[in-house]
């Protein structure tokens, strides 16, 4: 389309957003450890990771938001069920960054936390000991595991819904027509990951996700895949 205001930004916060994200999560200390040792993995490298957070939280935004764009452009091209499967995909996207957004904020609340000074007179915006600091660290990192937990099920979810209404909604003829319905298997591979627990598989699959997630963008906006639409 000629006119700039028609064209969509859903391809472009596809491929922004996940490379961002990306970037920060390959650089995240704490992304492989638990409990004192993630809590620690942080405190070691407070004073550099403001910048690393402020990359990864606009990735998930933009990421979710183009996630959410592209499921409501499918569903003004939907009918009956399938238009009532993007409506749940729609909440099960907004969780997934709900989750998300409390996860990485209990981040920020432990390395904010070791940039505020410990003082036992003091009461006003200071820890009343070294204990106390440490042992609120632990409740922020704890919490923010429990807001990831179902992360990636709510995620995975979303694209399965994406995936099986692409594929009922148009069957697949081209090679480019499958990405969408690939979806599904993914999806599925994905969500399996808080079942599996095994911090390998999650590092294998996460990557590979945020992956789909920028080739789809990056395929719309060469034109090599068009949403599919109700006859």
């Amino acid at each position: 389309m000629s006119d700039d205001s028609e064209k969509s930004l859903t391809p472009y916060m596809l491929v922004g957003g996940p490379l961002l994200l990306l970037g920060a999560f390959f650089n995240w200390p704490a992304s492989d450890y638990i409990g004192e040792r993630g809590v620690q993995s942080l405190v070691d490298e407070a004073d550099t990771l403001m910048p690393l957070m402020i990359m990864a939280s606009l990735g998930t935004i933009i990421m979710f938001g183009g996630l959410y764009l592209l499921n409501s452009e499918m569903i003004e091209n939907a009918k009956g069920m399938n238009k009532q499967l993007l409506t749940v995909g729609s909440i099960l996207i907004v969780a997934s960054l709900v989750g998300f957004i409390i996860g990485m904020g209990s981040n920020v609340n432990v390395i904010s936390a070791e940039m505020t000074d410990v003082d036992e007179i003091n009461e006003e915006q200071t820890w009343a000991s070294e204990l106390d600091r440490t042992t609120s660290q632990e409740n922020f990192f704890d919490t923010g595991a429990t807001a990831w937990a179902l992360s990636p099920v709510t995620w995975g979810l979303a694209m399965i819904i994406i995936g099986l209404v692409a594929f009922t909604t148009q069957r697949p003829e081209a090679a480019m027509d499958w990405f969408l319905p690939a979806w599904m298997p993914l999806g599925t591979a994905f969500l399996a990951a808080p079942i599996l627990n095994d911090p390998s598989y999650f590092d294998m699959i996460f990557p590979v996700t945020i992956l789909a997630h920028i080739l789809l963008g990056a395929l719309m906006m060469g034109g090599k895949i068009v949403l599919p639409k109700c006859p």
